[in-house]
C-alpha cells in the first residue's frame, strides 16, 4: 500500500486481491486509481494500475467479441449485503420477508442453487440483498467482496463452522440468529449471552414469528452496517429530492457530480450547500469541497 494511502483505497485493494473475475478486479482498480494519493511518489504505481486495468479491458472486450463471456455478473450497487448459511438456516424466506422476492423455500437441503437478488426498502434507500447458496457451495466470487455478510444460523456450533469459510470476505458480519420462536427465553439468554461475549453483532430473530417492530428493526442493524455518506440533491428553485445519492465517506463536491454523470463536473458554474457540512444554509462552495452525510447539494450549470 502506498504512503499517506487513504481507508477507501485499502478497501479497494482488498477487493482487488479477493476478486475472482476480471469483471471484479476492473471494479476495484478503478476504485484504487480514483482513492491513490496524489503524490509524485505515487506516479509509478498509478501507471503500474493503469496497465493492468488497461490490460483487463483489453481481455474482456475481445471475451466479448468472441463471444466467451461467462455468465452474466450481478451489478453490484451502492449498499449490497449478501445472506450466507448452512442449508435450512432459514436465510431464503428471510430473503423474502426483507425483499418481498418469493424464491423457492423448502424444508429439503440446498434447496437455492444459484443467487437470488432483491432490494430491501429502507425509509427513501434501497439496499441490494443476495441470497446465496449455502455453504460450503456457497458463491465465493460474490461473497468475497460484498459490502456486509448477514450470516443465518440456527445453532451455535455453525459459528465455529462459518468463520473459517469466510476468512476471505472483507465485508462487516452481522448474524442473524433465526427460529427464535422454537427457543425458550432461557435459550435466548445464553445465547445472547454467548454472542456478546465473542463481540459479535447480531440479533435474534424469528422469520416465522415476527412484528412489524422487529423487522424495521432488523432492516436498521443491517442499513448501520454501511460505510456511506447520503446525499441529497436540488435543482435551483426546487425542492430537494426525497432518495439520497449514496457515495463514499470523505468525497468531494467534484465526485458527487461524477457519480450523477461522467464529466458533468466540468459544466458546474456554482455549488450552493446545505447541511452538515456548510456553515451557513446555502454557502457557495468549490468542487473540492468535502461533504458530509446529509448534506444538500445544488450544482448550477448556467
Amino acid at each position: 500500500m502506498p504512503a499517506n494511502a487513504s481507508p477507501e483505497y485499502g478497501h479497494a485493494e482488498k477487493q482487488y486481491l479477493a476478486a475472482q473475475t476480471d469483471e471484479e478486479k476492473i471494479v476495484a482498480l478503478e476504485e484504487m486509481i480514483r482513492t491513490m494519493p496524489q503524490h509524485k511518489s505515487a506516479e509509478a504505481l498509478r501507471a503500474n494500475l493503469r496497465t493492468r486495468l488497461k490490460k483487463l479491458r483489453e481481455k474482456q472486450e475481445k471475451a466479448k467479441k468472441s463471444g466467451k463471456g461467462g455468465k452474466a455478473g450481478i451489478k453490484k450497487e451502492d449498499m449490497q449485503a449478501c445472506l450466507v448459511g448452512f442449508s435450512n438456516t432459514g436465510k431464503s424466506s428471510l430473503f423474502s420477508l426483507l425483499t418481498g422476492v418469493k424464491v423457492s423455500i423448502s424444508p429439503f437441503p440446498f434447496t437455492t442453487k444459484e443467487p437470488n437478488v432483491g432490494m430491501m426498502r429502507y425509509k427513501n434507500m434501497q439496499i441490494q440483498l443476495i441470497d446465496l447458496p449455502p455453504l460450503p457451495n456457497t458463491d465465493f466470487s460474490i461473497l468475497n467482496i460484498t459490502d456486509t455478510i448477514i450470516l443465518v444460523m440456527d445453532n451455535l456450533e455453525q459459528l465455529n463452522k462459518s468463520f473459517p469459510l469466510l476468512s476471505k470476505t472483507i465485508g462487516k458480519k452481522i448474524i442473524i440468529f433465526n427460529k427464535s420462536d422454537l427457543l425458550s427465553e432461557e435459550e435466548k439468554r445464553k445465547i445472547s449471552s454467548f454472542l456478546e461475549t465473542k463481540k459479535l453483532s447480531f440479533v435474534i430473530f424469528s422469520s416465522f414469528l415476527h412484528t412489524n417492530f422487529e423487522i424495521e428493526d432488523l432492516k436498521k442493524r443491517i442499513f448501520e452496517t454501511f460505510s456511506i455518506t447520503r446525499i441529497f440533491l436540488k435543482e435551483p428553485g426546487r425542492e430537494p429530492g426525497k432518495e439520497p445519492l449514496i457515495i463514499k465517506p470523505n468525497s468531494s463536491l467534484k465526485d458527487v457530480a461524477e457519480k450523477i454523470l461522467k464529466g458533468f463536473s466540468s459544466k458546474v458554474k456554482r455549488t450552493r450547500i446545505w447541511g452538515p457540512s456548510s456553515k451557513f444554509s446555502g454557502q457557495i462552495v468549490g468542487l473540492d469541497h468535502i461533504v458530509k452525510d446529509m448534506d444538500t447539494v445544488e450544482f448550477q450549470t448556467k
